[in-house]
């Protein structure tokens, strides 16, 4: 699987969350890694709530229009981290889990960066 990298393209002008998307990165090159796979979706999770909480607060003091919206995309991810985590626990392969977390989390950020993310840079300015 191949690694993610940074891109210019993803900053969002705020460095806060460009930070903190970066760590996401590191997360999703550690599901290719040798990192131990509960630690990972852990981690994943911790981060989830921690960088979701900041964004929102950013948005809403920030009035940004479609904060509902955002939210939403947030709470499907958290929906399928949980799925992916239960899945885990009950015994689910390692090598299939990982595979699957990596393909959807590659798309799934260069998305939500890209286009969910980048329509409140203007609002963060």
């Amino acid at each position: 699987m191949a690694l993610m990298a940074w891109k210019d393209a993803y900053s969002v002008g705020n460095a806060l969350l460009d930070s903190q998307h970066k760590q996401l990165i590191e997360l999703v090159n550690d599901v290719n890694g040798d990192a131990d796979l509960g630690e990972v979706l852990d981690g994943l999770r911790q981060y989830g709530e921690a960088h979701f909480r900041a964004e929102e607060d950013l948005l809403e003091a920030a009035r940004y229009p479609d904060l509902e919206q955002h939210r939403e995309h947030h709470e499907a991810f958290r929906a399928w981290l949980a799925e992916v985590i239960a899945a885990r626990r009950s015994g689910g392969d390692a090598a299939v889990v990982r595979r699957d977390v990596h393909h959807y989390l590659s798309i799934w950020l260069a998305n939500h960066l890209l286009v969910a993310d980048k329509a409140f840079e203007p609002w963060l300015e």
